[in-house]
């Protein structure tokens, strides 16, 4: 009977034994969602959240696994290549666009920038100013530090930023969400996703995936 009870223990943990792949999506899933979160709250890469991402991935890889060895490491390796780019699609997908809607929002030179580009658009400057441009057009594509054109962009450089000053937040929200938008459907989605990548990233992601070949074979 003790034998019969020593067979059945050893299965009985070999059957809790749990799968390191499986085990390793769920987190890499869980990682994402927090990746994401933290960088909709900072409003920053984190890129050194690949290192991370790669330590844990390893330690609970190597965890699970029975034993671990270079294949578990292999996997939590791949598993933390993945996770850093699912998260990076993520990032483009739902938090790219809100953060850079209320970065410019706030940002007093491109709020004056856009009231510039949207006034001489719609001719809505002041009827005086409005006036001037319409009847001396060659005057204000003269670029010349001074003279007359310097004095007519100077004007509109003024009254673009008293709109900009007095304008309440939903407008703000409004002029950047109609430039912006446009701007981004021209770039792509590739673009956006290669942006996210700066060289300090590859660094990140290079360790992070060293760390979890190494920790995921249980070399610590």
């Amino acid at each position: 009977m003790a034998n019969v009870r020593v067979y059945g223990a050893t299965r009985q943990s070999a059957s809790r034994a749990g799968s390191p792949t499986l085990t390793g999506v769920l987190l890499g899933a869980v990682l994402v969602i927090a990746w994401v979160a933290l960088v909709w709250v900072t409003h920053n890469g984190v890129g050194l959240s690949a290192w991370g991402v790669g330590a844990l991935l390893g330690v609970v890889v190597a965890k699970v696994a029975r034993p671990p060895g270079k294949a578990t490491g292999m996997l939590a390796a791949v598993l933390t290549i993945g996770t850093v780019l699912l998260a990076k699609v993520c990032v483009v997908v739902f938090a790219l666009q809100p953060i850079l809607h209320d970065e410019l929002a706030r940002n007093q030179e491109t709020i004056t920038a856009l009231y510039m580009v949207e006034m001489t658009k719609s001719r809505s400057f002041s009827p005086a100013l409005q006036a001037d441009l319409e009847s001396h057009p060659a005057v204000v594509r003269d670029t010349g530090l001074f003279g007359a054109g310097y004095e007519l962009r100077y004007r509109m450089i003024s009254e673009a930023q008293t709109r900009a000053r007095e304008a309440s937040r939903p407008e703000r929200e409004r002029l950047v969400r109609v430039h912006l938008d446009r701007f981004i459907s021209k770039l792509g989605f590739w673009v956006l996703f290669a942006a996210t990548f700066r060289l300090l990233d590859l660094l990140w992601i290079g360790l992070g995936v060293s760390t979890a070949w190494k920790l995921g074979q249980g070399i610590g």
